[in-house]
């Protein structure tokens, strides 16, 4: 996120969360946005396990000096980093907890040694565990995490916690695409503007008004004619339809680089960057199977609904395609308007 990079390129920013969270990805891609020259010490992985983790969140390799240090090297490595940094432009240090044998000396280094460091240029720690006495000291402090839902999904999230020179953060969605690196799903924002109104897109709906990024939920009582409603507007209309859950997805005669079905959440982070970054350009955001992973997921759907929420700024407005059936409450706290067929 902007914000977070932002923060990162000034003083101690201290990267925390679980193991398999991100924390060494978003700590490359945070360094490669603030720097030329990182220097890069590690005492976990290799520099050619590393080298893979840069080309996968779309950072440049070559900006990154990698030393890799054992732990039970731990007293060399405070030395090799005083005599070497006037060399770079940034520091990263991958597990900061490798560089101290207990807590208290951890604290007295980081404060003593990184922290004073960090007044010349960006340091980024990246911290196993939780301790306190490091995330006062920090800077900005990033959070990463991640869940495995209802579903099998991994969703991960990060959030700017504290720093001294912005406001903390919403916490964001966001997830590793190959070939692109992070991607962050955008939450929605309606600007304080005036409505543009789309009158012939309101008649093909059969809404009364319609107005440019609204979201419409259009029910009915069986799939085939959800299907020919979203066929009858692809057949005037630039329309790109993503169903959320497979088990409920339209039979829909369209060009298939027009449709996905997502079986992951990636999946779905990867139509969304599609979407923001002009890949594809669909007038129509179509989707289907939120009410469905509603009573699957409970209040976790609220993720997906974020996720589908973001297109709406990109696109001339978002239509959600669902059955009729119990529940939905949560899914339907974001529509503007609601029409059955």
């Amino acid at each position: 996120m902007f914000i977070i990079q932002d923060a990162a390129a000034r003083s101690f920013t201290v990267v925390y969360g679980p193991p398999g969270s991100g924390k060494t990805s978003v700590a490359a891609k945070l360094a490669d946005k603030v720097a030329n020259r990182v220097l890069w010490i590690s005492t976990s992985e290799t520099p050619g396990a590393l080298k893979g983790t840069f080309l996968r969140v779309g950072a440049s390799a070559e900006k990154f000096y990698v030393f890799d240090f054992p732990r039970s090297f731990r007293g060399n490595i405070a030395k090799f980093i005083a005599d070497h940094i006037h060399e770079y432009e940034a520091l990263v240090v991958d597990t900061v907890n490798g560089i101290a044998p207990r807590e208290e000396k951890l604290e007295e280094l980081v404060h003593g040694f990184l922290y004073q460091l960090s007044k010349d240029m960006p340091i980024i720690a990246v911290v196993e565990g939780a301790p306190r006495q490091v995330f006062y000291i920090a800077d900005n402090l990033v959070r990463v995490s991640y869940k495995e839902n209802a579903l099998g999904h991994t969703v991960r999230y990060i959030k700017l916690v504290k720093s001294r020179f912005a406001p903390p953060s919403e916490r964001y969605l966001f997830d590793f695409l190959e070939g692109v690196g992070l991607v962050y799903i955008y939450l929605n924002k309606k600007p304080m503007v005036a409505k543009t109104a789309l009158p012939e897109d309101a008649s093909l709906l059969g809404v009364e008004e319609l107005y440019r990024s609204q979201i419409v939920g259009v029910y009915g009582a069986d799939k085939k004619r959800l299907a020919e409603k979203l066929e009858e507007l692809a057949a005037s209309r630039e329309v790109f339809y993503l169903s959320l859950f497979p088990p409920t997805t339209l039979p829909v005669e369209l060009d298939e680089d027009r449709v996905r079905v997502a079986t992951t959440f990636r999946d779905i982070v990867e139509v969304m960057y599609n979407i923001y970054s002009g890949r594809i350009k669909p007038r129509v955001f179509a989707v289907s199977g939120l009410r469905d992973l509603e009573r699957l997921l409970g209040n976790d759907v609220v993720d997906y609904v974020n996720a589908v929420a973001s297109v709406a700024r990109f696109v001339d407005y978002v239509m959600d395609l669902e059955l009729d059936g119990g529940g939905g409450w949560v899914t339907e706290t974001f529509l503007d308007a609601k029409i059955r067929v």
